[in-house]
């Protein structure tokens, strides 16, 4: 890559060197499964309980809320899941009804957004489908913003659960999630019910987390995704936040792993680079928020005074504060983004057009865009992430390559 300009950080961050070492490190010296009860095994187990300590603390949590997955997907799987599971017992065995599948004697409702990754959005819909939840799916504001109002029109006397992302991992808008919180516990007050009371709350933090907090005091969640491929950590490995008042069960069997709550041998070597890139990328977040955002504005004036200036417009939020600094999602009409995808990889320049895991359909246009900026822009926008490995240089080269580019396909 060192000649090729790399600038799709939401898709995958490279992996930090210390954190590269760490994983081998770990790898060499803790070779017993964690689980085991000889010497080897106990002393793994120790060092898996102090990365949940560690993580517990950046978080501001307990160590006992931390359940280690192999990424933002499964996290996002298992918090929806988990969560259905979870309150669908508790149900039961207050009515005492074995068999029970309904919450409160209706299918249980779930509220989330129209612009969620599709980890979250395809489940839901495949849920819905089965006949398992009632869906209500909330649309963004012009500037790509979940407002808490709409989630409070939206809730229910069933609702077991909102789940709305962080930051979107399109656009980077920055969605209000303490505010939602807030509403969401203002809800359960006027009904009478305790915060161990549904519904409750999930966010994917997956592109949050090097830029914005991640304590859990301050978000007031009950339940956090974080993905160590967003983090310079490694791929494969991520986590689930569950804090401790949220009925919830595991949805895998064959192991008693995680505290019963996911079953698996846990990955030591990716957990521990895990914990190392979440560690690190929590006492960057303040400078790297400021250097990163100060290139993407670079970025978008270089591009905006250039002979393409007036053909894009910026998708999404644009005010402080409302978007991640690393994020440029721009519109340019009459363009197809995969083939301008393609020429700038041809010039060296890595970028995309939607959110990866969409790359390979078929019918790859950014449903994301599309909620905001309408069909045309869905199919002709590219999305610009930048990192914490991203230079000036870099930076001003890229802005002449996209120029280029489009000059090229027009």
């Amino acid at each position: 890559m060192s000649k090729r300009i790399y600038l799709d950080y939401a898709s995958v961050t490279p992996i930090d060197p210390a954190v590269s070492r760490e994983v081998f490190r770990v790898s060499k010296k803790y070779v017993a499964n964690p689980s085991s009860i000889y010497r080897e095994g106990v002393v793994a187990g120790e060092f898996l309980a102090s990365c949940r300590k560690r993580i517990a603390s950046v978080l501001e949590a307990h160590g006992d809320e931390i359940i280690f997955t192999s990424g933002g997907t499964e996290s996002n799987a298992l918090a929806i899941r988990g969560v259905i599971l979870g309150y669908r017992l508790a149900e039961e065995k207050s009515a005492g009804k074995d068999g029970e599948q309904k919450v409160g004697g209706k299918i249980p409702h779930i509220i989330s957004s129209t612009i969620e990754h599709p980890s979250i959005r395809e489940l839901l819909f495949s849920l819905e489908k089965a006949g398992e939840i009632k869906l209500s799916l909330i649309s963004p504001n012009e500037e790509g913003i979940i407002e808490p109002i709409k989630i409070m029109e939206a809730l229910k006397p069933n609702t077991v659960l909102v789940s709305v992302m962080y930051a979107n991992n399109e656009i980077g808008t920055i969605m209000p999630i303490p505010a939602i919180a807030k509403k969401l516990r203002e809800y359960k007050k006027e009904q009478r019910r305790t915060e161990f009371d549904m519904p409750f709350f999930h966010t994917d933090a997956s592109q949050a987390a090097q830029y914005l907090s991640m304590r859990i005091p301050t978000l007031h969640v009950d339940l956090m995704t974080l993905d160590g491929g967003k983090i310079y950590g490694p791929r494969g490995v991520g986590m689930l936040f569950v804090k401790r008042i949220v009925p919830f069960k595991s949805i895998t069997s064959g192991g008693s792993q995680e505290s019963g709550r996911r079953a698996g041998t846990e990955n030591l070597p990716g957990i521990a680079g895990f914990t190392l890139a979440l560690e690190k990328v929590e006492k960057e977040k303040v400078k790297e928020f400021k250097r990163v955002g100060v290139l993407r504005d670079m970025l978008f004036l270089n591009l905006k005074s250039s002979k393409i200036g007036k053909r894009f417009t910026v998708n999404g939020g644009t005010a402080e504060g409302e978007r991640l600094p690393n994020n440029l999602n721009i519109c340019i009409p009459e363009i197809d983004a995969e083939f301008l995808v393609l020429t700038l990889d041809v010039l060296g320049v890595c970028v995309s057009s939607v959110t990866s895991c969409r790359t390979l359909s078929e019918d790859s246009y950014s449903y994301v865009v599309k909620e905001i900026a309408g069909d045309e822009c869905s199919k002709s926008s590219l999305r610009i992430t930048l990192g914490k490995y991203t230079t000036k240089s870099e930076i001003i080269k890229a802005g002449k390559l996209i120029v280029e580019a489009v000059g090229r396909v027009i």
